[in-house]
């Protein structure tokens, strides 16, 4: 019983690790350009896995077992494009909107589940879907409209003029899409992978696309010169948002049924809330607080609907930024 609940204490602790990083990474996007945010967050997580593995003979090991042939597409969504949609997410949005956004990870996943593994929706998960959908377009809604940051204002996109607010929200629900996209491809995964190593090559291959990505759009790194304390902010966010989550949920997973790590995604979400507004990002607004609880009471639903079989697809480690 005991050591159940040490692995069930680590579960809870990487989607806490999870939460604690929205908004500082928040934080860091306000002062620094999100690209060179997506760079320094996930380099510094990089680096503290080689750190971590100075000490830790385990990540040592993974560190010559890593499935790169995996790895690669793997990182390229989760954490890379799922990082860099964050990152645009948290310059056009507020933290309450992107912790609840992502969050559609769970929901994504259920219909993914449905389309592609033909795993069956009872009526119950549809009507827990509605319900999250329904949730989700409220706070998209009302975080627009009274966000002060963006309200008015108008990003241009392929020549049209796209709401800033409405950037931000499609932002986030992209991320709960590259999470749910990276459950359904480990929903495939054969048991052998060692998954300690597939999460360092992830970070590896997601590091490399972020350095294409700036150099591409051509954005100058932030240094510590240019941007002063707020560098080492964005460091932070990739330290406890990136590999200390990480490596505790793969601590913990092997260990835990799918039904206790599905459950505890929905920390995630409450702690970024809290944790911002201490932050001093601001708490929820208006609908906003209908918008929330209704995403949540459909994740509830979504999970005590599934048996342990299908819970399996709700089991991933999300986002990060999730």
């Amino acid at each position: 019983m005991l050591r159940a609940n040490k692995y069930l204490i680590a579960m809870m602790l990487s989607m806490v690790g999870w939460g604690i990083g929205n908004p500082i990474g928040d934080i860091a996007v306000e002062f620094i350009d999100p690209i060179s945010v997506f760079v320094i967050e996930l380099a510094s997580g990089l680096l503290l896995f080689f750190a971590l593995a100075l000490v830790m003979p385990s990540l040592r090991l993974a560190i010559k077992q890593v499935p790169w042939k995996l790895a690669l597409p793997f990182g390229l969504i989760q954490p890379g494009l799922a990082y860099l949609l964050g990152n645009i997410g948290w310059q056009y949005g507020t933290v309450t909107t992107g912790a609840i956004l992502m969050s559609s990870e769970v929901i994504f996943l259920a219909i993914g589940g449905a389309l592609f593994l033909r795993e069956k929706l009872n009526l119950w998960s549809i009507v827990a879907l509605l319900v999250g959908v329904t949730g989700a377009i409220i706070v998209g809604i009302a975080g627009q409209s009274t966000n002060p940051e963006t309200s008015g204002q108008y990003v241009t996109i392929l020549g049209a003029s796209v709401s800033a607010g409405l950037v931000g929200a499609l932002a986030f629900l992209g991320v709960g899409l590259c999470g749910a996209i990276y459950g359904l491809l480990m929903r495939r995964l054969k048991s052998e992978v060692n998954t300690t190593a597939l999460t360092l090559g992830q970070m590896a291959s997601a590091t490399f696309f972020s350095v294409v990505v700036l150099v591409v759009t051509q954005t100058d790194l932030a240094t510590p010169q240019s941007v002063g304390n707020y560098f080492y902010v964005a460091v932070l966010a990739g330290a406890v948002g990136t590999t200390l989550p990480f490596l505790l949920f793969n601590f913990a997973a092997p260990k835990l049924t799918t039904k206790q790590t599905a459950l505890t995604l929905n920390i995630i979400p409450v702690v970024a809330i809290l944790f911002g507004a201490v932050l001093g990002r601001g708490l929820p607004v208006g609908a906003q607080y209908l918008g929330i609880v209704l995403v949540l009471v459909s994740l509830l639903a979504l999970e005590s609907g599934h048996d342990e079989q299908t819970d399996s697809a709700l089991a991933s480690p999300a986002f990060p930024k999730s």
